[in-house]
């Protein structure tokens, strides 16, 4: 009984922030060799990212090098992208966002990285032009419903924060800007929202780094850092109303986190609202005044998406880059969960990084199934499977707050 009131209390906690205690699990598969990263979701639940093909169907294409392929995905069935026209043998692609059209952006590298548009209504990868300069070097980050796609792209001296928007037909790229108001220095962007507001990284002069950047109605925002706000930061997701999520370095090092020597910098993930910006801890922090210093605890950690209800998906990880833990925080209670505490007991999944959540509250991202990479998608469940919970939810805290005035009628 304790343990199911338990469970109850935490299903309405989390209930009450917009999830399930739960969520369902589906394997993305992948185009016909085991690995596969998801990194993009649709409203409608299409994802895309990259996954890789048999060698027979590499020999088939007459390619060479790298087997890894950009996909889209819709209801159970996984779909190659293809290449872009003209490609050489020596080619990959990877998908990064999608929109509720089904339409995807990502990179297509031939020796070079190229920014491409996949529109399910064409049927075929279409490049994206670069800002200026003798090449066409640039990647596409993201798209929104209107087609807007953001990523970045050559001005034949760097490589800047690009918006792309079409226009007869045609996608029309355009410099961003950035902070310092300058075109020769890198920034990128890597999420635009439905009301064209963007977020990624400019140089900001006067810090002497780039930093976390918002694209808005004209206005260049720098969003400043973690630590002592001078430090590289980087927008990575925002949603409709303008909070941006993303990592940050603090200043602090390893060694002084820890008492050893290691120099190796500390990265955060951070919530920016409101003109504030504040640290999202990882989960298992490594906390010595608590005993946590085993193994397993985290010293960093990294938002990727924020949705419109305030929930927050990335990662905690021990070292940047090796095995991590898929995170959960909310902009009301940024407490971090491990997310594979919320999928049933037993699937064989390990999840590591979860890189989008839609407006449903769906997750996308990727871990291990059986000890091989694989795509992940985290369902919520259906409104009537939550309409059930809301009941037991209202009647537990009915029956809770009687206990409580009998207890302190008692105590009177």
């Amino acid at each position: 009984m304790k343990t199911f009131v338990g469970w109850l209390l935490l299903a309405c906690s989390l209930s009450a922030i917009g999830r399930a205690a739960t969520y369902q699990i589906v394997d993305l598969g992948n185009l016909g060799e085991f690995s596969t990263f998801a990194s993009g979701l649709s409203n409608n639940r299409q994802a895309t990212g990259n996954s890789t093909i048999t060698p027979a169907a590499a020999a088939a294409e007459g390619a060479t090098g790298t087997r890894l392929r950009a996909f889209s995905w819709s209801n159970g069935v996984m779909t190659n992208l293809g290449a872009l026209p003209g490609a050489t043998t020596n080619r990959f692609a990877r998908g990064f966002g999608i929109n509720d059209s089904g339409v995807v952006v990502g990179e297509f590298n031939n020796d070079a990285s190229r920014a491409f548009v996949f529109d399910p209504v064409v049927g075929s990868m279409v490049g994206l032009t670069r800002l200026a300069g003798d090449n066409d070097r640039g990647v596409a980050e993201d798209v929104n419903n209107a087609g807007v796609i953001v990523g970045i792209s050559s001005n034949g001296t760097t490589s800047r924060a690009t918006r792309w928007t079409k226009l007869a037909g045609a996608h029309v790229p355009q410099d961003l800007g950035s902070i310092d108001g300058t075109t020769n220095f890198t920034s990128r962007a890597y999420a635009i929202n439905d009301n064209g507001a963007i977020t990624g990284f400019s140089r900001d002069a006067a810090a002497a780094t780039s930093q976390a950047t918002l694209w808005s109605g004209g206005t260049i925002t720098d969003l400043g850092s973690l630590g002592d706000g001078n430090r590289f930061s980087q927008g990575n997701g925002l949603n409709n109303s303008n909070v941006v999520v993303g990592q940050s370095s603090t200043g602090q090092t390893v060694g002084q986190l820890i008492g050893g020597t290691s120099t190796t910098g500390i990265t955060r993930a951070f919530i920016w609202q409101a003109g504030v910006i504040s640290e999202l801890s990882p989960f298992n922090l490594y906390a010595s005044d608590s005993g946590n210093t085993g193994p397993t605890t985290n010293y960093h950690s990294y938002a990727s998406d924020v949705n419109d209800a305030g929930l927050i998906v990335g990662r905690s990880e021990r070292i940047q880059g090796s095995a991590a833990v898929a995170t959960l925080w909310t902009t009301s209670n940024p407490t971090p969960i491990d997310l594979n505490t919320l999928i049933p007991a037993g699937s064989g999944w390990v999840l590591r990084s979860a890189e989008h959540i839609n407006q449903r509250g769906d997750i996308i991202g990727f871990g291990t199934l059986d000890g091989v990479s694989r795509g992940f998608l985290l369902t919520v469940p259906e409104p009537s499977s939550l309409a059930l919970l809301a009941l037991a939810c209202s009647g537990l805290m009915r029956l809770l707050r009687r206990n409580d005035l009998r207890d302190a009628s008692r105590r009177s």
